[in-house]
């Protein structure tokens, strides 16, 4: 059984965090997402801005039913960017770009502990309109909608 760890803020669920949660859910069997607590969240650029972890679950909830994923999926609030990824039955790990050094952190965690290593699956980044990478930063600042378009 493929198990797949995904992680991340999800705030307003746009078209980059779609296809980051697609790629994840085409890759596994089930797919353990890690979604940040409001603590890690207040240490973002812009925090004021992002939605509480209540309203970003619930957001993921409803993308996951309609893609008939709810049923495969656990979602659980984390901490930290790094202890989730103890858990034995993972077998990969979903990635940006920005995140890829967490998960090689996790990966010596992991082997420290004697668990097989994940696998790595990094993610391009999907491209707005106006060929730079669709982002929570960028749509805080008004600068795209979340479906990549010019504001």
């Amino acid at each position: 059984m493929v198990y797949v760890l995904a992680g991340g803020t999800f705030d307003g669920l746009h078209k980059g965090h779609r296809e980051f949660i697609r790629k994840a859910f085409v890759l596994g069997d089930n797919v353990l997402i890690c979604l940040t607590s409001d603590e890690m969240v207040s240490k973002k650029p812009l925090s004021g801005k992002i939605d509480g972890y209540d309203v970003r679950k619930k957001n993921l909830e409803k993308f996951l039913k309609t893609e008939g994923w709810l049923d495969r999926a656990e979602i659980i609030r984390i901490d930290d960017p790094f202890s989730e990824g103890l858990r034995s039955e993972l077998t990969h790990i979903v990635v940006s770009h920005e995140t890829v050094r967490n998960a090689d952190k996790i990966n010596e965690m992991r082997e420290k502990e004697g668990l097989k290593e994940l696998s790595i699956i990094e993610i391009s980044w999907v491209k707005a309109e106006d060929g730079k990478p669709v982002s929570d930063e960028r749509i805080r600042k008004g600068e795209i909608d979340p479906e990549g378009r010019p504001q």
